[in-house]
């Protein structure tokens, strides 16, 4: 049996699979409650103390992360930053206290100058007087040769709580990303540990043995031991199980939009032949470029219990959060009160959710304003699909190959999930033009997601035969390698280390990997061929665990 969670802004959702079978599920409200204590909660109330030796695994999607970066709650960081020549990094300074660092590595991972150890020293000394504990250290084509990294690491090792080094969030290029990726991760380092803590022991009360895993913004899980080394990656897990949920409940072979509609706020995604589509080069968080991999989703502040006002002969709802709607003893209006004022919702008062329109529109007999006001709802949804379809269609492409299999994507049709998905269902339809699904437990649907997903990876090798040099940074593999090295040894390398990491992540065997870019140069010098440089990028590719 395998137990998901899924932890929201208004709701925390929870469901007990046996195969693929949901034997049981639970809902309770989050506000002003802890989120271990909120998970321990659902755990106690969702498998009986006989049970609790038969669960494989529990999957956890939290909002912990998000949370911190939209409150602004995020760990003090130092950064010890080398960019080396050709870039002015000051504006890296801006986020926190930065040193720059004079070393340099150059684009093929040759170190031309160590950095100088007495202003790591010093640095040190500073971050240490100043009571900083999460330290980043990124340097420019680390994912080529993490020794500097390493070096620094080395150095300031026993004296900080935690140490993010830039080369193990990701193989791809791009040192702008790197630096913010590396610095969110010791940002969120403190904050998620704490929150592993607290629910390993609350896990540990209930007699429960099994493994903890956190989804991803990719919509795959890891345990709980790399989530606490990497916490950046669970960023956006939110939305990544509300896809995962739409697949699970409704699994589609053509284009598709997904909808998750909760209390706070509406995600969105698309399906392209029943694929989800991915951030090819990280995803954007808080306004910084990174190098996290994550579904493309986009989350706008609307949802059942938004703020909701009437101005200038319009309805503006949202982005606030109001509270319960004035059908379950709230004190303002929202769209919930609308659904249960048209008798699409069966909750609370409907002679008080009558206030709430009456409260809106004084003048106008209360069904017509919750009418109106849900296709004000349904139409905010409208504009932002159009928004998100344009955004991908309109992306730069770099390949000819891209270009080629260039198309725009045509949904077919829509698949809501989320409390209020069945009371909008008809309101959907009507202003896309679309069918619109509610699949069944479409309510805990993101729990459900979240408890399907499987373990995901993703890695980067950089070989270069001239140097007899292998590199695969998501590791930490620097490993001396023959001239002859080929592409085919190169695939088996990469197989292997993949392999490696599911087995160290406790899964007792690894799924199948998928090589996404081979890319083969030969090096010449005086006019010889002096070597190749191969890269090679694989993945454990996001999806459903087959039960």
């Amino acid at each position: 049996m395998i137990i998901g969670i899924d932890v929201g802004g208004t709701h925390a959702d929870a469901v007990l699979l046996d195969g693929d079978m949901v034997v049981a599920k639970d809902k309770v409200c989050v506000q002003g409650r802890h989120l271990s204590e909120v998970i321990i909660s659902l755990l106690e109330g969702l498998v009986s103390p006989e049970s609790r030796g038969s669960l494989k695994r529990i999957h956890l999607s939290s909002t912990l992360c998000t949370n911190a970066i939209v409150t602004g709650s995020l760990d003090p960081v130092g950064m010890l930053v080398q960019a080396g020549p050709g870039m002015n990094p000051d504006f890296f300074s801006k986020s926190c206290p930065t040193w720059f660092l004079d070393g340099v590595i150059d684009h093929r991972g040759h170190i031309l100058r160590d950095p100088d150890p007495a202003k790591i020293a010093d640095a040190a000394n500073t971050l240490h007087r100043e009571g900083i504990s999460s330290i980043g250290i990124a340097c420019k084509f680390s994912h080529r040769n993490n020794l500097h990294e390493k070096q620094i690491a080395g150095q300031l090792a026993g004296r900080f709580r935690h140490i993010t080094m830039g080369h193990r969030i990701s193989g791809l290029p791009n040192f702008p990303r790197r630096v913010y990726s590396t610095w969110l991760n010791a940002a969120l380092a403190s904050r998620f540990n704490a929150f592993k803590a607290a629910l390993e022991q609350g896990i540990k009360h209930l007699g429960i043995t099994c493994p903890c895993h956190v989804l991803k913004a990719d919509g795959g899980t890891m345990p709980f031991s790399r989530a606490s080394e990497f916490p950046c990656e669970s960023i956006h897990s939110g939305p990544s199980a509300s896809v995962m949920g739409c697949l699970a409940l409704s699994a589609q072979a053509d284009d598709a939009i997904l909808l998750d509609i909760g209390g706070t706020t509406t995600d969105i995604a698309l399906l392209v032949d029943g694929a989800p589509l991915l951030e090819p080069y990280g995803t954007l968080i808080a306004g910084r470029p990174t190098l996290i991999r994550a579904l493309k989703t986009v989350s706008i502040g609307l949802g059942g219990d938004s703020r909701v006002t009437w101005q200038d002969g319009a309805f503006h709802i949202g982005p606030e959060h109001q509270g319960i709607s004035m059908a379950a003893g709230g004190t303002a209006p929202t769209p919930t009160d609308a659904m249960v004022v048209l008798g699409k919702l069966a909750i609370g008062s409907r002679q008080k959710a009558a206030m709430a329109m009456l409260a809106l529109c004084p003048q106008e007999p209360p069904d017509y304003t919750a009418s109106l006001l849900l296709e004000a709802f349904v139409e905010r949804i409208r504009q932002a699909v159009e928004e998100l379809i344009e955004e991908v269609f309109s992306r730069p492409v770099y390949t000819v190959a891209a270009l080629l299999h260039r198309r725009r994507i045509q949904p077919k049709q829509i698949v809501a999930i989320g409390g209020p998905a069945e009371a909008l269902q008809s309101f959907i339809q009507e202003a896309l033009f679309l069918p619109c699904i509610v699949p069944a437990n479409y309510e805990v649907a993101n729990a459900l997601g979240a408890a399907r997903a499987r373990l995901t990876f993703q890695a980067t090798l950089y070989a270069d035969t001239g140097d007899k040099r292998l590199s695969i940074p998501e590791i930490s593999c620097l490993e001396t390698i023959t001239p002859h090295f080929t592409m085919t040894d190169a695939e088996t390398r990469l197989q292997t280390a993949i392999a490696g990491m599911v087995s160290e992540m406790g899964m007792p065997s690894c799924p199948e990997i998928d090589f996404l870019e081979r890319l083969e140069m030969n090096c010449v010098r005086g006019f010889k061929t002096a070597g190749k440089i191969l890269t090679l990028k694989a993945q454990i590719r996001p999806g459903l665990t087959s039960i």
